[in-house]
């Protein structure tokens, strides 16, 4: 069975284009605030985890495609790109040493 990582990994490669660029300052807050919108599909579906993904950009900005990442299925059921012109250091720290980080 292939780890999370690798799982994400493969699900932003047959992702393509997210419709949606959101460009903020990436908090922790802000994160969690798009999580809990989901939180009753979170509850009722063991097989998802809430995961951000960073990517660098030409320009040295980070990018991070936030989703619901089913385990089960191998894909994200629902996410959104964000463009991050700062991040706060929770969030970098989050992705220090992975470009995946699931949280709670």
């Amino acid at each position: 069975m292939l780890s999370l990582l690798a799982m994400v990994l493969v699900a932003l490669g047959g992702m393509g284009a997210v419709a949606v660029v959101y460009v903020v300052v990436v908090t922790i807050e802000y994160l969690a605030d798009w999580f809990r919108a989901r939180s009753e599909r979170l509850q009722t579906d063991p097989d998802l985890r809430c995961v951000t993904v960073s990517e660098s950009i030409r320009d040295g900005n980070v990018a991070y495609v936030q989703g619901l990442f089913d385990t089960s299925r191998e894909q994200f059921v629902d996410s959104r790109r964000i463009e991050g012109k700062q991040a706060d250091d929770r969030v970098r720290n989050a992705h220090a040493h992975h470009q995946v980080a699931v949280w709670g």
